[in-house]
């Protein structure tokens, strides 16, 4: 448009140059002619041979990492390029050190822009450090290039389509100590294997000690032998475990999500798996939250394959604070395939009533259940004989370091 504006003003002057037979304005006709033809032809060729690049150190990494990222602009023709604005839309979940960022009023979407120009035959390339701030399936790109000519007549632009994806997984923390208790009473030697007590099954008694439950105890026993007696349940030992994540950080959907709680859910589910991994166990990972690009809850049937834990993690990295489906209804499709003496691993941001028939209804089906609490601070209700633990000792110091996520 703006260059017709100038054909249109230089052929109004050399007109009016010849019918006044005023030279000079035919010069400055034909002068402002030539540069706008001239800028028309820059127009059309400004971008060709131009090429775009991105370039990512690894395509997976865990929430903290910091990875290498450089972005290439190749000019390999004799034009000059005299100025270029690089455009690049980012996600909000990857921090790109030392760059210009412009926000575009969307929450997930920015710009990384680069103002820069060219010589002919002549490749520039930034490096930056890029760290992941936020886990999640990030795509990079487009990228839209800018540029106009010296003279401001006419400008050009041109995009470029291919996307970079990078996979930000969980944080992963130190959980060992919380969902494997020590087979040795004073703590010594760790056991290989998830133990759990049966406490519908009692084999026998023995002298009550003061970490026992008062619940534990034996009244009958204890009169039959003048002192207080606990009863010893029988150990369950399982290879099998189903870690179920409960996406729901609120009692009622319409409440909406408290992200922060959600990640720390995620968090925690994603160290068990680790730590399954790490033992060697058969392991799968459901969630009624829905997994991000499908639409669907979170479903990682149990395996032992050496991409196990790569599969739990993406599935994890990708889950949104959005529930799909009541949490009874996932468990309910997964019971029917779960090995004999599974061991079901709850990690769950709140204890509604609901959630409580739950638990029980996967016990009286015969699998142990150990839930791990990722609210703040302690549950107020009582499971009774089911194991509850606080995740708060490994997660509150994490938050203690990081910025205040918006719920």
């Amino acid at each position: 448009m703006l260059n017709d504006f100038w054909v249109f003003i230089s052929s109004l002057i050399i007109f009016i140059g010849l019918v006044a037979s005023e030279g000079l304005l035919l010069v400055v006709g034909s002068l402002v002619l030539v540069l706008t033809i001239a800028a028309r032809i820059w127009e059309r060729f400004a971008f060709r041979s131009v090429t775009h690049s991105r370039s990512i150190s690894r395509q997976r990494a865990f929430i903290g990492d910091t990875i290498e990222y450089s972005v290439s602009l190749d000019n390999d023709k004799v034009l000059p390029l005299i100025w270029v604005d690089i455009q690049d839309s980012f996600p909000d979940g990857l921090d790109l050190i030392g760059a210009t960022m412009r926000g575009t009023g969307l929450e997930a979407n920015r710009q990384h822009t680069i103002t820069t120009s060219l010589l002919p035959y002549q490749k520039a390339t930034w490096k930056y450090s890029l760290t992941c701030s936020e886990r999640g399936y990030h795509r990079i790109g487009p990228v839209r290039l800018r540029t106009g000519d010296i003279f401001g007549f006419s400008s050009a632009e041109t995009r470029y389509t291919k996307f970079d994806h990078l996979m930000v997984f969980p944080r992963v923390l130190d959980v060992e100590g919380l969902v494997f208790p020590p087979e040795h009473p004073m703590g010594e030697i760790r056991g290989t294997k998830p133990i759990y007590f049966d406490t519908n099954r009692v084999v026998g008694q023995r002298d009550y000690q003061a970490r026992d439950p008062m619940k534990h105890i034996d009244w009958k026993a204890t009169a039959r032998a003048r002192r207080l007696q606990t009863k010893v349940f029988e150990p369950v030992v399982s290879l099998n475990m189903l870690i179920v994540m409960n996406g729901a950080t609120r009692e009622h959907s319409w409440q909406g999500s408290n992200r922060r709680l959600f990640e720390r859910t995620v968090t925690v589910a994603a160290s068990v798996a680790s730590l399954a991994d790490r033992r060697g166990f058969s392991y799968g990972v459901v969630s009624n939250a829905v997994a991000s690009y499908t639409g669907k809850w979170i479903n990682v049937p149990i395996g032992a394959s050496s991409s196990q834990l790569g599969m739990a993690l993406e599935a994890l990295a990708m889950a949104a604070p959005y529930v799909v489906a009541p949490l009874s209804e996932v468990i309910n499709s997964e019971r029917d395939s779960l090995p004999a003496g599974a061991t079901v691993l709850l990690v769950t941001p709140s204890l509604s009533d609901t959630l409580i028939d739950d638990i029980a209804g996967i016990r009286s089906h015969g699998f142990p259940v150990l839930v791990l609490y990722t609210g703040d601070g302690l549950p107020e209700q009582d499971l009774g004989e089911i194991r509850v633990v606080p995740m708060s000792s490994v997660l509150d110091p994490l938050e203690a370091h990081e910025p205040v996520r918006a719920e």
